[in-house]
């Protein structure tokens, strides 16, 4: 018998400032699967360290969602019990240890419906996933985070990383969808960025061209 799963709910003002606001996990993984174009991909914490550092408004008064923090493979909080323990028994399967816990990204997942889950669904590593995707959380540096189980890892407004948030079905509208897609990719991110500084300086140049030009003709 067929059954309606909720994959998120939806916040009240869906578009702000025409972009997608509000978003979690099964949201996110089902806009990867379903709504992306081929090419394109949800921004991991690499690409987001990236481009906070290269502008540092990006997203600012913002939460990003970037992946699930899974430390161990049983949880407390029982509506993520199940969930947490199909990712660690599947990281386990594909040769992957779990150790003091890993950085799942949303682009190494799936959905799949599971009458037993709290939520109607389950995530798991779809057919893309490897371990070079997939990282230990202690190679990255958190603010905030949990001692067991599973989170979501996120970047807030205040350019603070988290992964303490077990509400895996809550979608908060300053939440906001980025996606990599062309130019922007993590390959070729730094060439991107070399590009555009390499054009900023050749501009400064020609811009003290035309003003020491300028103060000439005024005779100074």
């Amino acid at each position: 018998m067929a059954s309606q799963v909720q994959l998120y709910q939806i916040p009240e003002k869906l578009e702000v400032a025409r972009v997608l606001a509000g978003s979690n996990p099964f949201m996110l993984v089902h806009l990867l699967n379903q709504g992306l174009v081929p090419g394109e991909r949800l921004a991991e914490r690499p690409d987001l360290e990236k481009a906070v550092a290269y502008d540092p408004q990006f997203v600012a008064g913002n939460l990003v969602d970037f992946g699930i923090a899974l430390k161990t493979p049983g949880d407390s909080y029982r509506k993520n019990d199940l969930l947490a323990g199909t990712l660690a028994e599947q990281l386990k399967q594909r040769g992957i240890s779990l150790g003091s816990g890993k950085l799942i990204p949303y682009n190494a997942l799936r959905n799949r419906q599971h009458d037993e889950s709290a939520y109607g669904l389950v995530l798991d590593l779809n057919e893309t996933a490897e371990a070079a995707h997939i990282r230990d959380l202690s190679e990255f540096r958190w603010d905030y985070t949990i001692g067991e189980g599973m989170a979501r890892a996120y970047l807030y407004g205040d350019r603070v990383w988290y992964y303490d948030d077990v509400g895996l079905d809550i979608s908060g509208s300053s939440a906001r969808v980025v996606v990599v897609s062309g130019e922007a990719t993590e390959k070729n991110f730094d060439e991107l960025s070399a590009n555009l500084e390499a054009q900023r300086k050749k501009l400064e140049t020609r811009l003290d061209q035309v003003r020491r030009a300028q103060a000439i003709l005024r005779g100074e």
